[in-house]
């Protein structure tokens, strides 16, 4: 599905290397963790990973296509449809409903569409435990809500691969086992999962575990 070769980034303030020539591949069907120490390059790998933010040097192939070489318009269709990316501060427009704020980015003008997309984000929201919540707007929730209404964002078009950057963090660990035994259903239902975390609890639930080194 995913493979990533040679990847090199460095700061551009001080000319550190962040990621050195890594190399990693992701599967159908896998739950994978990136771990490592604040600083490691956790978060810039999977910026990387996701088309988000341009290597220095290597590749990021995903179903065969280089992901630095698509257009401005395939590369956005990709985000849309088969790449689910979770940030690790969440960011929600603060005059929109939760509800409003999943299902906006998506929609493309057809009323059948927003009934669609809208029932699929309550699904999302009531597994993920704040169903009750779709209606409200984002200063009313706490953080780990807003974390959950993020990630039922992310899985809104059922993409095939979803990257998470920290879900669990800042979060009691009630919440948390909540988001990775869902995180785990979706991969169950044939979906890939790659997390960065620094959070040990992740390692219960993926199938491999690829260990960052500060440089």
């Amino acid at each position: 599905m995913l493979c990533a070769e040679g990847i090199s980034k460095s700061y551009k303030s001080n000319r550190r290397k962040i990621l050195d020539s890594l190399e990693i591949s992701i599967d159908e069907g896998e739950f994978i963790a990136v771990m490592g120490e604040s600083g490691s390059g956790k978060s810039t790998l999977l910026a990387v990973l996701a088309g988000i933010l341009d290597p220095d040097e290597g590749q990021v192939l995903f179903e065969g296509k280089d992901l630095y070489k698509l257009s401005d318009e395939e590369l956005s269709d990709i985000h849309k449809r088969k790449i689910g990316y979770v940030p690790q501060s969440n960011f929600f427009l603060k005059n929109y409903t939760i509800l409003e704020n999943i299902v906006e980015p998506f929609l493309a003008g057809s009323s059948e569409e927003r009934i669609a997309y809208e029932e699929k984000a309550k699904r999302h929201l009531e597994n993920l435990g704040i169903g009750d919540l779709a209606d409200r707007f984002p200063h009313e929730l706490s953080g780990g809500e807003l974390k959950r209404a993020a990630i039922a964002r992310a899985l809104l078009t059922e993409p095939v691969l979803l990257i998470a950057d920290e879900p669990t963090t800042g979060l009691d660990s009630g919440t948390g086992r909540i988001i990775l035994e869902y995180l785990s259903e979706y991969v169950v239902s044939g979906h890939a999962v790659l997390v960065a975390t620094h959070d040990d609890h992740v390692k219960e639930y993926a199938g491999r575990v690829f260990d960052i080194q500060k440089s």
